[in-house]
């Protein structure tokens, strides 16, 4: 399990000489609060200049008895006018998530407001707007990094999940046999909500055809994290429930992989999916390799590997992403038909 940190009070869009949030840290759906007592930094980013302000203690977040403490933020003093955001860490250096970090998830992940404009006056009758998105930035190899912006709604496509950066730091870190292949490779992803795992699968591999897909509440916030990285993915609507598949699904034909993170929080869909996967597999003769990253929310959604595997799909754990604690990420394979049936587990 990782932790969070967030804005419980976002930011507002603009203020005048004063600021104040509700820091939090908590687990991706914000359902457990972090019991371990954290020091907070904040910083600032210019938007005009890049420039950061040195990172500064803010508080220290000590579990339940923080977690609806309102926090005075000091302004950059360089602010009389300009737009800024504001940043938030559990260490006083990165505020990246590095997803290819032997320890990933020992401290809580940063986050980092949308631009605040500062200095605008405002005037007393009129209550502040809050920002309804955050930011996080995910890095890996020498240079690489994305950035995903997430609601700060509780809507389960619009936010980061756990299996998410577990699949994606397992891809980058213990990068599979298929990431190798010489041959452009065709890729979709089930469930895909603000895109990350195929965002960080684009940036390794620039050259595949890789399709995100998810139901199309999710597509404006996908569509912006995949232009927002110039990224080679697509983002195409796929509901489990429809018979058929979209155009541009149709029209690849055939995928290499599949990978899915975090699809089994409703157990009630699991039918819909397997039907999903099955019609997918058969699109293609070579069988495309299936990858799954699971996190173990409630033991009735492991009826989802007897389910696939009477379809035809056998899922084996070939790895496991730990955070600072609770249930790791699983890694789960289905080998396409080519595949070695061996296949050695990765910690």
């Amino acid at each position: 399990m990782f932790f969070y940190l967030s804005f419980l009070r976002p930011p507002p869009a603009s203020c005048s000489n004063s600021l104040s949030i509700t820091p939090q840290i908590a687990n991706d759906l914000r359902t457990e609060l972090s019991e371990d007592v954290q020091d907070i930094y904040y910083s600032w980013l210019s938007m005009a200049t890049g420039e950061e302000t040195k990172s500064t203690k803010l508080t220290t977040w000590r579990g339940q008895s923080s977690a609806y403490k309102e926090i005075p933020v000091p302004l950059p003093r360089s602010s009389v006018h300009g737009a800024w955001r504001l940043v938030l860490r559990s260490s006083p250096k990165s505020n990246n998530v590095h997803l290819d970090a032997d320890a990933k998830g020992t401290l809580p992940f940063s986050v980092m407001s949308m631009p605040i404009l500062l200095g605008k006056p405002q005037s007393s009758k009129v209550k502040a707007k809050l920002q309804d998105q955050i930011e996080r930035v995910y890095s890996f190899g020498d240079d690489q990094r994305v950035i995903i912006t997430e609601q700060t709604s509780f809507d389960l496509d619009k936010k980061i999940w756990d299996s998410g950066i577990g699949l994606s730091a397992w891809l980058v870190s213990h990068p599979p046999p298929f990431l190798s292949s010489p041959e452009p490779l065709r890729i979709l992803e089930l469930g895909a909500g603000i895109g990350l795992v195929s965002i960080v699968l684009g940036a390794l591999r620039p050259t595949d055809r890789i399709i995100a897909t998810d139901v199309a509440s999710a597509m404006p916030l996908l569509q912006h994290n995949i232009t927002a990285n110039t990224s080679c993915v697509e983002a195409a609507v796929l509901d489990w429930d429809d018979e058929e598949f979209p155009e541009c699904v149709r029209e690849c034909g055939a995928f290499d992989i599949i990978i899915m993170a975090d699809v089994t929080y409703n157990t009630a869909s699991f039918p819909s999916l397997v039907r999903t996967l099955k019609n997918l597999v058969e699109l293609s003769p070579e069988r495309p390799r299936v990858v799954l990253g699971y996190k173990e929310r409630d033991a009735g959604e492991r009826a989802l590997w007897g389910m696939a595997e009477v379809a035809g799909i056998t899922f084996k754990l070939v790895g496991q992403v730990a955070g600072s604690g609770g249930a790791p990420v699983e890694i789960w394979e289905a080998p396409g038909r080519e595949a070695d049936p061996t296949i050695a587990v990765s910690e």
